[in-house]
């Protein structure tokens, strides 16, 4: 009997199996053949107390679910990706493309017992999202938004449009992201840093309502949170500049949540607030420069250093979440669940096997969470990608099942799972539609926990007969829930009821949170003149309410008269000097009138040396705070606050800064004089340091304090100070540190040249000479190519000598080619040849390595390693570490060992298990982490290199490169800037490697856990 076959009848024994109750697993000791079966699942899970958890579709119905939809007869619409980045050709492609199905519990006992497919088509290959709204189904599958119509609600669509289209993020985990329909009656969406732009379906570009184009780079940056119409007008672009937001979250009230994913391994995951029009600091909002480009008053910690915390304009998180693959969120507004998920954040986090919520509490204007996991699995491979609610209060989470996550790996394609969580003893899934005949029930079901109830429900009120009235009662009634109040509200709105009035009513409630949905419903329906905005900005003034402060000053970013100037200045004198969500929310509702708005304030005469003004006068962009910025820096001797004004003239035009930065540098009188001229220096372009005598005077009286700084090597490369170059290079030759001395290697070069190189080498004893031989590794040019070959033949230096030549030309483009070519065509001996090949298994250019372990392999005739094998061969940890040592941390890091250029590793252990951690290792391809594809750079002159891409500006590249150096490419030298079709990291590796190393490798990776980091703290 085909094995599939079997599977469809054992599936219900399986699941009965796995929810009887009298059945004890103890999962840990099951092998791991079992654990992978459906009928074990269960037994994997921790959950919160009152929960209960039932298994509701598994393999072969469901596979590799990405996200769900849960209508209101409770059926569960899925998105398959069987086709999703198909690097491992070991897995048959889908050829009619992949699936949405329709799962079915007809009698109510938890369980799928009826399975349709919707839609099949490579259109959705890879879909990310899924919405069942009515008759229409959205789906995201970048590049498009499609839009299927089932008119006849036969579970066959008719019809299929495009919302949008253009985007990039193909087959992407940073494409385009779900569509969740909101409290107004609008669709909300988002895509991450990969999705790039919006187009019409005619292929035109698609325009915010402001006239904005929506395209990454031009005024917004990297993922975006979107709202438009239900046709796609009204288009409005609500928050920017994230890295892969993967879904957003909208309450009744209109309050968007959403969370972000960090690059591989900075445990910099994080939970979001998204405050209308709010930069959220991906990258420099500025110049679009990485996190890592070095800057002053950068945070400490990386995790907080990555999302530009420290940068006036940037949004704080809400919460950071550490590492992990943050995936489907919604807002649970149900009452099944304990009291503690009501009204609160439902998320999924695949990288740490769980469920969980953030319960939320207000702190001044913005918020404060915490974390309170609702179901955990033990289960390395329970990988939640998606959580709904379901019209009768449980919730819905969809399980992509597999060995990995996270970078596009893909282990499996065979299986997936379906959970229902539901309240301690609430087994029966059966679901009471609401009688849409009933106006009561009508209006009830607007406020229902089902999304696709309540948009049925606010569909049914926009027609009725009765529906405005019911609406205006139910605004009216202080006796009814805040939230369905609210959501009375805004459907009465999207009748074109009246604003004004409606507005007047919630905030008139003495409900805080209806007065706060009152601003935001005034930022949709302004009035006329603006009117309603004037209203509601000017009530929150005249309040105590921090939450009503900050969304009255995000309401003011579009007025531009002498009255929104005069509630800004209102609103400006409640900061208390320390609420950075509000100072935030101030800056926001100002930038675009700057000018205006700070000369306003200015003109009541504030105290400027108070700690609210200062930081006021830090965020503004105005010109009249530019000109107190030369005042703060004159007068301050806090560190932190000297530094946090240095960095806030890179918000400001150069013509107002230089003069400020060229002050600073003939600073004397200052208690932190030195830190006050090393940051004026280091912010002066080139063109200003090189041009003045008297700024040259100044160098060279700094420069000997700031020798064996970061600001040293930028002042010689900046400034072309050569008469510094020996003294750099003789820091460089006994360094330690790997990225000082490819910096220092560079300067050296340009600034000197090849004979200044030459030189020192014939005047230098062995010991220098060797180190010398060592550095040219980095510099990274043709002529030093070339020298390094004569000095590997010159048979009058010692053989350790021509060797280091050899290592340091395995680190050039045409040296690696060159080596393998003497390799592979007999000109070594044996013994330097197979020095030289192993020294290529490691090098940056991927077909030099791939020829290098192939002539290995072929000379050693190992035979292809068992990698089923491997998965039960028991390793040894201390072992393990050794081998990593050899083969891996040569890119990767440990607890701050190794080289920083692959992700680090230090809880590789939480993220993949024991046959997603072997697949990485031998198919390195399937799995590429987002940040780490691989680009080959070809310059002007000829030269390449390859690595990846740290960051990019208007002028300047940073190309991360193997070894763990970062090379600043200047972006008119490139000429070509080609994408690698493989991993940066080596294929094949594991075939060198004696199959007991690779045991041991494992087990060593498999301990990489939060949990042990924990214990050994």
């Amino acid at each position: 009997m085909p094995t599939r076959i079997l599977s469809y009848l054992l599936l219900p024994l399986l699941m009965l199996g796995c929810q009887a109750p009298e059945k004890t697993v103890d999962f840990a000791e099951l092998p791991e053949a079992e654990k992978r079966q459906p009928s074990n699942a269960r037994s994997s899970f921790s959950l919160h107390e009152g929960l209960g958890l039932q298994l509701f579709a598994g393999e072969p119905d469901v596979t590799n679910p990405t996200n769900i939809d849960v209508d209101e007869r409770g059926r569960v619409w899925v998105c398959t990706a069987q086709n999703y980045r198909r690097f491992n050709h070991d897995h048959p492609e889908k050829v009619k493309g992949d699936q949405i199905l329709i799962l079915e519990d007809t009698d109510g006992d938890g369980q799928l017992d009826n399975r349709k497919v919707f839609y099949q088509g490579t259109d959705v290959n890879a879909a990310l999202g899924i919405a069942k709204l009515g008759d229409k189904v959205y789906v995201a599958a970048s590049p498009s938004v499609l839009v299927f119509t089932d008119a006849d609600g036969d579970d066959v669509p008719e019809k299929k449009d495009t919302l949008f289209t253009g985007l990039e993020g193909v087959d992407h985990d940073h494409g385009v992201h779900a569509v969740v329909f909101g409290p107004d009656g609008k669709l909300y969406f988002n895509f991450g840093n990969e999705g790039k732009r919006l187009r019409h379906k005619d292929g035109s570009i698609a325009r915010d309502k402001r006239g904005n184009p929506v395209e990454e780079g031009k005024t917004f940056r990297q993922g975006m949170v979107f709202r438009c119409a239900a046709d796609g007008t009204d288009l409005e672009i609500l928050g920017h500049n994230f890295r892969n937001n993967f879904e957003v979250a909208v309450d009744a009230y209109g309050r968007m949540w959403q969370s972000d994913n960090d690059d591989d391994g900075n445990e910099g995951t994080r939970i979001n607030f998204v405050m209308d029009y709010g930069n959220y600091g991906f990258q420099d909002e500025i110049t679009g420069a990485g996190w890592r480009q070095p800057r002053v008053g950068m945070h400490e910690e990386i995790p907080k250093r990555h999302w530009h915390l420290n940068d006036p304009g940037v949004v704080p998180n809400l919460l950071q979440t550490g590492s992990g693959s943050p995936t489907g969120i919604l807002v649970y507004e149900g009452d099944q669940l304990p009291e503690i998920f009501r009204g609160q954040m439902i998320h999924c986090e695949p990288g740490h096997n769980v469920v969980r919520s953030y319960p939320v509490a207000a702190s001044g204007a913005g918020f404060s969470a915490s974390v309170e996991p609702l179901m955990t699995s033990q289960d390395e491979w329970f990988r939640p990608s998606d959580v709904c609610a379901a019209p009768d209060g449980s919730l819905i989470v969809a399980d992509w099942y597999d060995a990995g996550v996270g970078g596009h790996l893909m282990a499996d394609i065979e299986r997936g799972r379906i959970y229902r969580l539901h309240a301690a003893g609430e087994e029966a899934y059966t679901t009471t539609p609401p009688d849409w005949d009933a106006p009561q029930q009508l209006l009830r079901a607007l406020a229902h926990v089902n999304q696709a109830t309540r948009y049925l429900a606010f569909q049914r009120l926009l027609e009725h007969p009765e529906g405005e009235t019911l609406l205006r009662e139910a605004t009216n009634d202080a006796g009814l829930d805040d939230r369905l109040r609210a959501r009375a509200a805004w459907c009465l709105l999207a009748r074109k009821g009246d604003a004004q009035q409606v507005i007047k009513t919630l905030l008139a409630s003495n409900r805080e949170r209806l007065q706060e949905t009152a601003i935001r419903m005034a930022r949709q329906y302004p009035g006329p003149d603006n009117r309603n905005l004037y209203t509601v900005t000017a009530f929150a003034s005249t309040t105590d309410a921090p939450a009503l402060w900050r969304e009255a000053a995000l309401s003011l970013r579009f007025l531009k008269d002498p009255l929104a100037n005069e509630i800004y200045v209102a609103l400006a004198n409640k900061y208390d000097g320390q609420d950075r969500w509000y100072l935030e929310a101030l800056g926001i509702g100002s930038d675009l009138d700057t000018d205006q708005r700070f000369n306003a304030w200015l003109a009541t005469e504030p105290d400027l040396e108070s700690p609210p003004a200062r930081r006021l006068v830090w965020r503004s962009r105005a010109a009249a705070a530019t000109d107190l910025y030369g005042d703060y820096i004159a007068q301050n001797d806090d560190p932190a606050e000297l530094a946090a004004f240095f960095r806030a003239l890179h918000f400001h035009p150069g013509n107002r800064t230089s003069p400020i930065l060229e002050q600073a540098i003939f600073t004397e009188n200052h208690p932190r004089k030195d830190e006050v001229v090393r940051y004026a220096l280091t912010s002066l372009s080139s063109e200003a340091l090189r041009r003045s005598p008297r700024i040259q005077q100044r160098l060279a009286e700094v420069i000997p304090d700031v020798r064996g700084t970061d600001v040293w090597t930028m002042l010689i490369e900046n400034a072309a100070l050569d008469s510094e170059v020996p003294v750099l290079l003789d820091s460089a030759l006994i360094s330690a540190d790997n990225n000082f001395q490819d910096k220092a290697a560079k300067i050296v070069i340009k600034v000197a040249g090849i004979d200044y190189v030459k030189n020192y080498f014939a005047r230098a004893d062995p010991i220098r000479q060797d180190q010398l031989i060592h550095l040219a590794r980095h510099m990274q040019t043709g002529e030093t190519d070339t020298w390094l070959q004569e000095l590997r033949t010159d048979t009058n230096l010692p053989e350790g000598l021509r060797k280091r030549a050899t290592r340091s030309l395995a680190n050039t483009w045409n040296g690696m080619k060159n080596l393998m070519d003497e390799v592979v065509e007999g000109k070594l001996p044996e013994e330097e040849a197979v020095f030289t090949a192993r020294l290529l298994t490691q090098c940056w250019r991927g077909d030099q390595r791939m020829r290098a372990i192939e002539w290995l392999r072929a000379r050693s005739g190992q035979e292809a390693v068992d990698l089923d094998g491997m998965l039960a061969m028991a390793g040894d940890l201390a072992r393990g570490k050794e081998v990593f040592a050899e083969y891996c941390a040569a890119c990767h890091q440990v607890r701050g060992e190794g080289v920083r250029f692959g992700p680090h590793l230090d809880k590789i252990g939480d993220k993949l298990g024991r046959e997603g951690l072997l697949n990485a290792i031998a198919y390195p391809s399937q799995g590429i982490g987002f940040g780490y594809e691989g680009f080959e750079m070809t310059m002007a002159d000829g030269t390449k290199y390859t690595g990846y891409v740290e960051s990019q500006t208007e002028n300047e590249l940073s190309l991360r490169m193997m070894g763990g150096v970062t090379r600043e490419l200047n972006i008119r030298d490139i000429n070509n800037k080609e994408p690698l079709a493989e991993s940066l990291m080596t294929e094949g590796l594991h075939e060198i490697m004696k199959p007991q190393e690779l045991a041991d490798l494992l087990t060593y990776l498999e301990s990489l856990t939060e949990q042990a980091q924990l214990s050994r703290k």
